[in-house]
């Protein structure tokens, strides 16, 4: 989830070659909820992650998520 808009999340993944499309919130609604911005005035989301169970639960969140290490962080949890 980006605030990005579609458009620009559509290139950023093709540039990378996402098999899956990028969610945008370009009116910081989900990212406000799920704390990744302070205000919606924020010009970019924190790196905020979570887990979410099979449950449709919080299990894990990631408070401060880091690209480096983020796949093994959340294989661990798993």
């Amino acid at each position: 989830m980006s605030f990005d808009t579609v458009e620009d999340n559509r290139k950023f993944a093709e540039k990378f070659g996402f098999p899956f499309a990028l969610l945008s919130d370009t009116k910081r609604t989900m990212g406000m909820a799920y704390g990744a911005a302070d205000d919606a005035s924020a010009a970019t989301a924190k790196r905020v992650a979570y887990v979410i169970g099979p449950d449709g639960r919080v299990k894990t969140v990631f408070a401060k998520a880091s690209p480096k290490s983020f796949a093994d962080d959340v294989l661990a949890v798993l």
